[in-house]
Order: C-alpha cells, then sequence, then structure tokens
C-alpha cells in the first residue's frame, strides 16, 4: 500500500518508462519506443527506483528484467498510467485549434505523400504544431505515442477509429536499362523481409514473370530496396508514387489488375477526435488521399 501511494504520487511519465521497458526488457527497444537515448532511460528508472526505495529490474546481460518488486507494480502503474492518459486525451479534446498533434506515418509515404500537403495546413492555422513520428513500428495511440496515425497495414486494434484513406497501386522496377543489360532468365529479386507483405509482394511478382526469381537480398524498409535496385542489383517491387518519380528506375509491370495494391489507412484513439487540431489534420489527409488517389492510384 505504500508502494502504490508513492506511484499515485509521481508523475505519469516516470511510470512509461517503467512499462516501456518492462514491455521491451531493453534500454535500446525501450530508447527506440521512447525516442529517448538509452542513457536517459537508464537514469529516469534508476530515479523511480530510488524514489520507491525498491528494485525494479535486474541488470542481466541478455536484458533489464523486473524483479518480483517490478512485476507486482506492473498492474498498479497501467491503471495510474490508463487514468493520467484518460485525463489528458479528454483535456487535449476540449482545446481549442493550437498546439502539437503529433503524426504517425510510414518514412518514405510520409516524406513523400503527406508531409507537402499537412505542410499547407501548418500556413493556415499559426498555432499549430506538427511533430512527425516517421516510425516503421505501429505506434500505440492509447499511450499517445502519436496523436493521429497513417498505416500501411490494416489495424487490429479494436476501439480505435479507422478510415481506408486511398489504395495505392505497385509496380515491378528495375535500373534504368535493366533489362537491356541484364536478360531475363538471370534477374534476381529485391525482397523485402519474410512478413506477410514481402511474401504478397513475391507471390505477385510470380504471378506476372510465371517463375520464381532468386533472392539474395531483403530488407525491412522500402527505400532500402529502392536503392538496391537503382543500383542494377535486381528488380523489385515498390510504389508507383516513388517508383515512377525515380529518373534511375523504370517500370517493367504495373499492378493493372489491383492484386498487390497497398491500403494506406487513418488511424486515431476516440478521445482524440474531438480535438479541434486532430480534426484539421483529420480532414486534411482526406483531401490529401483524394488528389493522391488521382496520382498514383493505377
Amino acid at each position: 500500500m505504500i508502494l502504490k501511494g508513492k506511484i499515485a504520487a509521481m508523475n505519469w511519465n516516470d511510470l512509461r518508462y517503467f512499462l516501456v521497458l518492462a514491455e521491451e526488457n531493453s534500454l535500446s527497444g525501450a530508447a527506440r519506443r521512447l525516442r529517448k537515448e538509452h542513457t536517459t532511460v537508464a537514469r529516469r528508472i534508476e530515479a523511480l527506483e530510488s524514489d520507491l526505495g525498491t528494485k525494479l529490474f535486474d541488470r542481466l546481460p541478455r536484458g533489464w528484467q523486473l524483479t518480483a518488486a517490478g512485476r507486482n507494480l506492473v498492474p498498479v502503474a497501467e491503471r495510474v498510467e490508463e487514468e493520467a492518459l484518460t485525463f489528458e486525451r479528454q483535456a487535449k479534446g476540449d482545446e481549442a485549434a493550437h498546439g502539437v498533434v503529433r503524426i504517425s506515418v510510414p518514412p518514405v509515404a510520409g516524406r513523400v505523400l503527406f508531409a507537402p500537403r499537412l505542410a499547407r495546413l501548418l500556413k493556415a492555422h499559426q498555432g499549430l504544431e506538427f511533430e512527425i513520428v516517421g516510425a516503421a513500428n505501429i505506434v500505440n495511440l492509447a499511450r499517445r505515442e502519436a496523436d493521429i496515425a497513417v498505416r500501411m497495414i490494416t489495424p487490429r486494434e479494436p476501439g480505435l477509429i479507422t478510415r481506408k484513406l486511398v489504395e495505392l497501386g505497385v509496380g515491378l522496377y528495375g535500373a534504368v536499362g535493366y533489362q537491356e543489360r541484364v536478360p531475363e532468365m538471370y534477374w534476381e529479386f529485391c525482397g523485402y523481409e519474410d512478413t506477410t507483405y514481402g511474401a504478397s509482394k513475391r507471390e505477385w511478382v510470380r504471378t506476372v514473370l510465371d517463375r520464381e526469381l532468386p533472392c539474395r537480398f531483403r530488407a525491412d524498409d522500402t527505400e532500402t530496396v529502392r536503392q538496391f535496385i537503382a543500383a542494377g542489383h535486381g528488380v523489385g517491387v515498390l510504389p508507383r508514387y516513388l517508383g515512377d518519380q525515380d529518373e534511375e528506375l523504370e517500370l517493367i509491370h504495373a499492378d493493372i489488375d489491383g492484386r498487390s495494391r497497398e491500403s494506406v489507412w487513418m488511424v486515431v484513439h476516440p478521445d482524440m477526435r474531438r480535438s479541434p487540431g486532430v480534426r484539421l489534420v483529420m480532414d486534411a489527409l482526406i483531401r490529401a488521399a483524394d488528389n493522391i488517389a488521382e496520382e498514383y492510384q493505377v
């Protein structure tokens, strides 16, 4: 009971460090999630342990593991965090259209598709500030890791507001001149990691070319795949909005029948949609998607 009282009196941000580290079991993983230096995470945890007068983690070679006291405090900290987050979301939902709106978008799509269009919104609303979270991982909206998210995969979390913004076409690309330099029987495939996304792209290429291409390179991000294609290593699947604008690449096959189109989703927490700033961003993303569809849908 004494520990619960101490936790209730603390800044909930201290508890966030504790909960994220408990989930990640490593300073590096927690630092990426929190977007802080790993030394900052360690320092905040040590300060929390000092305030509580108890050890929360064992520092082991394989990672930071919760102690018995730490495990017992996780559900308490989760309740306190949820109450603080609910308070914060509802307060933000009642504010005027000013302040910081955190927007999570995949790095490439954010840079090419959405950032230029959102920049116009800043010009029209001087009280707004944007913080773009260009993370490939899925942010936790309930924890306000972002206020609104654009995702290239179908949202699965319950209780969130979702809307499909647009479906984007893809194509099979090679470096300029690759088709002339390399006979098709010697083509190689620049692929993605062995995920559902990567498997679907490889299957589409197999269907288009009517054979399996050898794959000696895989990456977990679109930009790296693009660079390998541009370097002449092989052919690969890219979204049309990226490949068509690249002077180093040429389109070999377009996904005309839509078998491999990529859906773009907008996701927001219900408590946040009342925020005038978030509402403005949502409307701007919808308008942007309409324009993007006209340019890159086929």
